[in-house]
């Protein structure tokens, strides 16, 4: 099947490669061509610092403003000071983020020795710890409660991941929990959007990441470049994706279900049956990484408590969170992976329902 690629995930972590430095996957070649990306950072970066040198001091005014407009609203638990202190929290981390790739720039020869095992390592570093901070922060100042369940299943690498999308946030899950209890190196897909965040962009594209091109425009050449990132994994990596493609929505999986009926009719009765949580896995992305990596384990993270958090607007309605983000986590065996394609598409189904199903008894 040729579905359009899953997105990809938000941002992050870190990896570690062997001994020698992991080849560079197809990243964004074909769609980012460097005048394109050139362009691109010219508006990004110098914003992202021009944002910083006006917002940050402004917080002394904005801080209390903020704070004192939660009391009038009759909001005690301040959800607009809470953002607005989170905010600032993610724009020091996408300076420091941003002046340490270009120290690490400048360190490696102007890039000639970007590719080289320290600097691969160094990068990786900086992706792990971005979204670490990130969920440290939201533990501290939005109140989230993260409580992880069956971390045992992360023995080792090697490992194919397939993660549950529903939020702007979730995408840092696997990073943080793979880096942390596995003490594994990720290897993300990216939805092309996020080339726009300049840290995401720049650290992104220095380590294996794939930025996918959602729109269809050339769907063989996305698939082919998802499997040659999962390609030649050893035992401290990992390669994380959302089979999902998009975040789930009631309209969203009316829409989905009414693209299988035209050509999986199968497959949009199963989905109408036993996925009422979740969107239908695309099956595009998860057939090449199965063909490419055929040595490496499964496994599935289902996860709870971030639903409709689709914007800044959501957060900040949902926050300080008054439920714990509950995740679990399970490993399949290769050996019980079928073999065939039409196999793999009944046995994907059969552990996403497996998802949808842990879902709806811990909403």
């Amino acid at each position: 099947m040729t579905d359009p690629p899953p997105s990809q995930p938000t941002p992050s972590s870190d990896d570690d490669p062997s001994e020698t430095p992991p080849s560079e996957p197809a990243t964004l070649a074909a769609h980012d061509p460097r005048q394109d990306r050139l362009s691109r950072r010219l508006k990004t970066v110098p914003g992202i610092f021009l944002g910083a040198l006006i917002a940050l001091p402004a917080l002394i005014v904005i801080l209390p403003l903020s704070i004192l407009f939660d009391v009038v609203r009759g909001k005690p638990r301040c959800p607009t000071g809470r953002v607005t202190l989170f905010g600032a929290w993610y724009l020091l981390w996408e300076i420091f983020a941003v002046t340490s790739a270009g120290v690490l720039f400048i360190a490696s020869g102007f890039g000639a020795l970007l590719s080289t095992r320290p600097f691969i390592q160094a990068h990786r570093w900086i992706q792990v710890s971005w979204a670490n901070s990130l969920l440290g922060a939201m533990a501290v100042l939005l109140r989230m409660d993260l409580q992880i369940d069956n971390t045992d299943a992360i023995t080792r690498g090697n490992l194919l991941v397939f993660s549950r999308h529903a939020s702007i946030i979730d995408t840092l899950l696997p990073a943080h929990i793979l880096s942390t209890y596995g003490k594994l190196d990720l290897r993300y897909v990216l939805k092309q959007e996020l080339l726009w965040d300049p840290a995401l962009d720049i650290v992104g594209n220095r380590i294996p990441n794939h930025f996918v091109d959602r729109s269809g425009n050339d769907t063989p050449a996305e698939l082919r470049a998802i499997g040659a990132l999962a390609a030649g994994m050893d035992d401290r990596e990992c390669f994380t994706i959302f089979p999902e493609g998009s975040r789930f929505t009631v309209a969203k999986r009316e829409r989905a279900i009414e693209r299988l009926e035209a050509t999986r009719p199968d497959l949009a009765e199963r989905t109408k049956n036993e996925l009422t949580h979740t969107m239908p896995p695309r099956t595009g992305g998860p057939l090449a990484i199965l063909e490419s990596a055929p040595d490496s384990d499964v496994m599935f993270i289902a996860h709870t408590g971030l639903e409709g958090l689709a914007g800044v607007k959501d957060l900040w309605r949902s926050v300080p969170f008054r439920a714990p983000v509950r995740v679990t986590m399970w490993r399949v065996p290769r050996a019980d992976v079928p073999l065939d394609e039409a196999g793999r598409i009944r046995w994907m189904f059969d552990e996403w329902a497996k998802v949808d199903s842990w879902v709806g008894a811990n909403q």
